[in-house]
């Protein structure tokens, strides 16, 4: 009996632990580029803020002594969310924001950053603004590297777009062309 009371107990303790998820920098980066919002640009921007606000841990919560909380990857204020029910500025209820599914939570994020920008986090303020050494981690990550703003700024200014780019062959046709028409103009 006091067996099966132990096993309960602890699959229950281990089952509130399996929904929490704290990501890698690659698996969330791979994870942030499969949602609409995110720019490719602002990547490394999103995972520093959930670096630094939550050490990508799904699950992170902080209660203040003046009674707000921050919830989940984001560390979302209960003014977004409401406790037990959906509700907030986000419409959600604050304990999605702690499970490992952040779709939510990323969702009310970007609606955040829409209406107030990345400022609204003070360590993103602090820790992450102007600092691109994540940036520039997360795209080292092995299925991320083809996607370099380095490589393709990099490759882009060495050459003209194809439609700018014209050969000798084309310059000669369109002056061709240009006499022509003028040509037509003056008669």
């Amino acid at each position: 009996m006091k067996l099966l009371l132990i096993l309960v107990v602890f699959s229950f303790i281990t089952s509130e632990f399996c929904e929490a998820k704290v990501f890698s920098r690659c698996t969330l980066s791979r994870q942030l580029l499969k949602y609409k919002g995110i720019q490719k640009s602002y990547l490394g921007t999103w995972v520093c803020l959930i670096e630094k606000v939550s050490k990508r841990d799904t699950k992170a919560f902080l209660a203040k002594s003046s009674g707000k909380k921050f919830y989940g990857l984001y560390q979302i204020p209960n003014e977004w969310c409401k406790e037990k029910k959906r509700g907030g500025l986000c419409n959600i209820a604050c304990e999605a924001l702690l499970d490992d599914d952040i779709r939510d939570d990323t969702a009310c994020a970007l609606q955040i950053a829409e209406k107030h920008g990345f400022q609204y986090w003070s360590k993103w303020t602090t820790r992450c603004k102007n600092d691109n050494f994540i940036t520039t981690e997360i795209y080292k990550c092995p299925d991320l590297m083809r996607l370099t703003p380095e490589r393709s700024l990099s490759s882009s200014s060495r050459r003209s777009p194809p439609r700018l780019r014209r050969s000798a062959h084309n310059s000669r046709r369109i002056s061709k062309v240009t006499r022509f028409r003028r040509s037509r103009r003056i008669n």
